[in-house]
């Protein structure tokens, strides 16, 4: 299925927005062996702040363009020709693209943790490493309410979440023929419904999580059959008007972001084969650059600790640009001789006939 390169380099921009956001857990309060504390007033000490401002400030909204993203791509994906796929075909596609880094990353924070503990008796970053939230994670379901908090590779949680989506895909619009925009678009509105009845529930952190994701999703879904039927020249105007809307009074990210999504795929037209090409090597590396990213952060945290390097040093732009690096390049090097090559082992070995 041929990539739609715009989107690709949106997912990468986003996953760039995670690493940056997540710089802060060098400090204190998150990283507890740091003598170095960050508060929302002080953010401005993070190296390169003068150019990254917005992503050390919003770049926790980098998970709420996946959400966009993937439901975007399920359906221009999955939803071409009114053609029903079967539920193993897709589990196994899901399971293949997902599951092999995931235990992976999963595995070595386990070690990484486990190191840690035993050698300066704590853990590093995220607290709850036991034996049942490893079986939360084994099973994909870390995110579902039933943790403690987050654990391990904490950032999987937003693909824990999407997995409950994805079966409400599957099953409520994948699975059917018959007015899946409007279908879509139903599932958005129960969405945003079910938010305003439990945005003051006990149960928030589970509810509005999967909450927002299904809106976000099911929105770049909805995405997917607009722009079918909008002119291209309409594309620019129609993301412009949301954007517009979207920062008239009040903030109102669920018009925010598919804004910034419809004018992405305004410029896909725009671009040659050699952008197309760079961008979807740069799409390639999302889910690569979103998993090793957390394991990065703690072994150079586990480094400092061995040496006792004072923690000043994550003030600087070296050590800022050696963290960026590593992930990235973890990220290729995981891609092409890991990620790949266990998707095509596992979709072969199972989606055969």
């Amino acid at each position: 299925m041929k990539k739609v390169a715009s989107v690709e380099l949106l997912r990468f921009i986003s996953a760039i927005m995670v690493l940056i956001w997540h710089y802060q857990q060098f400090y204190l309060p998150i990283n507890l062996f740091s003598d170095n504390e960050i508060l929302v007033s002080s953010r401005d000490q993070q190296p390169f702040y003068d150019y990254l401002s917005f992503f050390f400030n919003y770049g926790n909204k980098g998970v709420d363009f996946f959400f966009i993203i993937s439901g975007y791509v399920f359906a221009y994906v999955y939803l071409v020709e009114n053609k029903i796929t079967s539920l193993k075909f897709f589990f196994i596609n899901r399971f293949a693209r997902l599951y092999p880094l995931h235990f992976l990353t999963l595995i070595i924070v386990l070690i990484l943790q486990l190191y840690s503990y035993n050698n300066f008796n704590n853990y590093v970053i995220h607290l709850f490493n036991d034996i049942y939230h490893f079986i939360l994670n084994i099973f994909f379901i870390s995110a579902w309410g039933f943790e403690k908090g987050l654990s391990f590779n904490g950032p999987i949680w937003s693909v824990s979440i999407e997995i409950i989506i994805y079966i409400l895909f599957f099953f409520l619009i994948l699975k059917t023929n018959n007015n899946r925009y409007l279908k879509s678009l139903l599932l958005i509105f129960i969405f945003i419904i079910l938010q305003k009845i439990l945005e003051n529930n006990i149960f928030e952190y589970l509810n509005m999580n999967i909450i927002n994701c299904g809106i976000l999703f099911f929105e770049g879904v909805f995405i997917h059959f607009l722009v079918k039927k909008i002119k291209n020249n309409n594309l620019i105007i129609l993301g412009m008007v949301l954007f517009i809307v979207s920062l008239i009074g009040n903030f109102k990210i669920y018009l925010f972001l598919p804004s910034i999504l419809v004018m992405f795929l305004y410029f896909e037209i725009f671009l040659g084969k050699k952008l197309r090409q760079l961008f979807s090597f740069l799409g390639n590396l999302t889910y690569g650059t979103y998993l090793w990213h957390l394991p990065v952060q703690i072994s150079l945290i586990i480094f400092m600790e061995i040496f006792k390097l004072n923690y000043s040093l994550i003030d600087t732009k070296l050590f800022f640009i050696l963290y960026i690096s590593a992930v990235i390049l973890l990220s290729v090097i995981s891609y092409y001789l890991f990620e790949n090559r266990m998707r095509k082992i596992i979709r072969k070995r199972f989606n055969s006939k």
